[in-house]
């Protein structure tokens, strides 16, 4: 048995006992891991306020191979994401943040994907609107992360940026064909060109200027990047978040 330090977030809290939780984490160092905080749900336990959902925190705990659940000795606070839990309409994106990971991550650590996850939580926490530019923003990231990167530069055979009113993208191979250029390729959706540029523009941007973007078609951009998640990430189909969160956006809160 070894002791483990790393930062991590917290996906997700489980009841133990009467007095402990089991968390899921996202570790900077580790990828996803699970750990037992025994004592953590008194007021006067040493981990009071410290392993909330979606906190970033500091862990040290003990590593044994052989067993699925490690044992935290150690929690510290990074940022606790107040913000983002106190407002309903952010705390359903993050929500789909940490559950699309939990589902899609295994042990194997991936720093970037890491960044990513600490980076949008923390932009939608800071900014007063166009939290929807961070939400698709993620979604690509995740994408390109995966393996599965869409490209929205140009049409597949012309090479030239769509210039009619819609295009057909692929969910096969995340590129598209514009409306000069006849395509009848199965497993392709229409979306509307305007919907393409502004995806290409979240694509290209750092996450700080995400919020200076005008959001445009955002049901369309929905459906392309959904369709194309589910496409090629099985696990994707099976979130309960998803239905959180459009209970959000039809209460015109996003």
């Amino acid at each position: 048995m070894s002791l483990q330090k790393t930062e991590a977030v917290v996906l997700k809290t489980q009841r133990l006992g009467e007095t402990s939780k089991i968390l899921t984490l996202y570790s900077r160092k580790f990828g996803k891991l699970k750990v037992v905080a025994k004592g953590s749900r008194g007021l006067k336990s040493r981990f009071f306020g410290t392993l909330e959902l979606l906190n970033h925190i500091s862990i040290v705990y003990y590593f044994k191979e052989t067993r699925e659940l490690q044992l935290l000795s150690q929690a510290d606070i990074i940022h606790p994401f107040v913000g983002v839990r106190e407002d309903l309409e952010k705390y359903s994106l993050a929500s789909f943040f940490c559950e699309l990971i939990d589902r899609t991550q295994l042990e194997q650590p991936n720093i970037y994907l890491f960044q990513v996850l600490v980076e949008s939580l923390k932009e939608i926490e800071k900014i007063k609107e166009n939290t929807i530019n961070v939400f698709f923003w993620f979604i690509l990231k995740f994408l390109h992360i995966s393996g599965f990167k869409p490209h929205f530069e140009a049409c597949k055979i012309c090479r030239k940026p769509g210039n009619q009113n819609s295009v057909r993208f692929s969910l096969i191979d995340g590129s598209y064909t514009c409306g000069n250029c006849k395509n009848s390729a199965p497993m392709s959706i229409t979306v509307p060109v305007e919907a393409i540029n502004y995806l290409h523009s979240l694509q290209v941007a750092p996450i700080n200027k995400t919020n200076v973007l005008t959001v445009v078609s955002p049901e369309s951009c929905e459906t392309l990047l959904f369709s194309f998640l589910q496409y090629h990430i099985e696990e994707a189909k099976y979130l309960k978040s998803m239905k959180f969160l459009r209970q959000i956006q039809n209460s015109k809160l996003i």
